[in-house]
């Protein structure tokens, strides 16, 4: 197993919770961060894999930062018609911690990973207009 890429080793490690039957309909699965070290392709992958098992009674608990796995959870739920909920932590602006929750991604108000992901994608837009206006 130590030569198995990490990624690869998240994938063995949930199975052989599920083999041994330390994960079943009736513990809850904890995980966090289960993007770390993983494509996009075996993420899409893992949220197949997570939704089967939670269509199948499990009930799964997971911390992200990845805004792909989250909308590849929230895809494959709408096509399954199962319910997802969503939580988001945010620092108020009194400088607390607060808790928001949905059953649609995107109506999380709070939700750093996209506002992230959508500031970087239009500096790499602009990067990329400033790299090849002069090739016109």
């Amino acid at each position: 197993m130590n030569l198995v890429a990490e990624g690869m080793r998240k994938f063995a490690t949930l199975y052989k919770l599920l083999a041994n039957g330390t994960l079943t309909p009736e513990t809850t699965l904890f995980w966090d961060e289960p993007e770390a070290n993983l494509n996009p392709a075996l993420l899409k992958e893992l949220a197949a894999v997570l939704t089967d098992l939670a269509q199948a009674g499990f009930q799964i608990i997971l911390a992200t930062h990845s805004l792909f796995l989250m909308r590849e959870l929230h895809i494959l739920a709408q096509q399954k018609k199962k319910p997802v909920r969503y939580f988001g932590l945010y620092t108020s602006e009194e400088g607390d911690v607060r808790v928001e929750q949905q059953d649609d991604l995107m109506q999380l108000r709070h939700l750093v990973a996209l506002d992230a992901e959508l500031t970087q994608t239009f500096d790499f837009e602009a990067a990329l207009d400033q790299d090849y206006a002069g090739d016109n």
